[in-house]
């Protein structure tokens, strides 16, 4: 009998949860295989307004993938605090940060996804518009 890892995919979101090219993309990691999937609203500052956002959030992609969804608010400013807080915390196959269509974005304008490249983990990067790895 062969035994199937399942991979741990770390999703970074935020006021982009709900767009349909990260669904897709979500959709698309399980076809592939088994995933656990954990959601991190890294810069929660807002507790009140995160905590909603990942109850919704959790509640949402816990429907498509068929399973329940880790997740954990962040209450840095700064988003990269975030993700490297929780990467240190578990263990992660990929990352998935899922960005607003604006270049102009504070994600962007702070290099989340180059920062986030450091930690050696392979991330992907999901705009509404396009789903790059």
């Amino acid at each position: 009998m062969e035994s199937h890892k399942s991979r741990r995919i770390l999703i970074v979101a935020h006021k982009s949860i709900a767009t349909p090219a990260l669904l897709e993309a979500i959709r698309q990691r399980t076809e592939q295989g088994p995933c656990a999937f954990s959601l991190l609203i890294p810069d929660g500052t807002d507790r009140v307004a995160a905590e909603w956002t990942l109850r919704y959030a959790r509640r949402m992609l816990s429907k498509i993938v068929g399973a329940p969804i880790d997740g954990v608010v962040s209450e840095s400013d700064d988003a990269f605090v975030g993700v490297v807080d929780t990467v240190r915390k578990g263990e992660y196959d990929e990352i998935m940060i899922s960005l607003l269509p604006n270049p102009d974005s504070r994600w962007m304008l702070e290099d989340l996804p180059g920062r986030t490249e450091s930690l050696g983990i392979p991330i992907t990067i999901v705009r509404p518009d396009t789903v790059s790895v």
